[in-house]
């Protein structure tokens, strides 16, 4: 549990981040992108080209931020997002790296305001936001694999049937290249497929 202090530091700072435009979020993505090459395969490119991507993240830190004191107003964005971390098989150490590339984004974009204070109580609210989301992350991933078909990580599929639905649209059907059973799954999910 964060302390009142750090508490009321974050939502300090809220102004800040529902503020914050594309300056900020251009170069949060530009610069892990740039330390971190390997996490293009994870953020959705054409999301990034049209921004709802950063509108996303930002938009999901404002909201951690504004309930930091009420983490249960909170559930159906920690379901959202940690379901759609299992789909791109999202791992703990990547929360590192992203809460690094923010931290540094607002102390670099935003000096006077973030100081090292404020950083700090950040570094603690991400840490917190990061532990809720890996836990419920790691439940989904634990309840997959349990499952008769489930399995964890990438697994290769190879298409079975190609069908022309129009003159725009292509419908295709992937079977596991390792002929095993696949799980069943609820509609809007997507797992990994390499």
């Amino acid at each position: 549990m964060l302390d009142n202090r750090t508490i009321e530091i974050v939502k300090s700072t809220l102004p800040l981040l529902e503020n914050a435009g594309v300056e900020v979020t251009d170069h949060f993505y530009k610069r892990m992108f740039t330390h971190n090459p390997e996490l293009k395969d994870i953020f959705n490119l054409a999301n990034q080209a049209t921004g709802r991507q950063q509108f996303a993240l930002f938009s999901a830190v404002a909201m951690y931020a504004k309930h930091i004191d009420d983490l249960g107003a909170l559930g159906e964005l920690v379901e959202r997002v940690a379901h759609k971390h299992v789909s791109f098989d999202i791992q703990p150490d990547q929360y590192q790296i992203v809460g690094h590339h923010l931290i540094e984004t607002l102390r670099e974009l935003a000096p006077d305001d973030f100081t090292d204070e404020v950083a700090d109580a950040w570094v603690k609210a991400y840490g917190l936001l990061a532990k809720v989301l890996i836990g419920r992350e790691q439940e989904i991933y634990n309840d997959y694999q349990t499952k008769p078909g489930g399995w964890t990580g990438p697994r290769l599929f190879k298409v079975k049937d190609k069908t022309p639905e129009s003159e725009l649209v292509t419908s295709f059907t992937f079977v596991p290249a390792d002929g095993d059973e696949i799980a069943s799954y609820q509609p809007g999910n997507i797992w990994l497929l390499k």
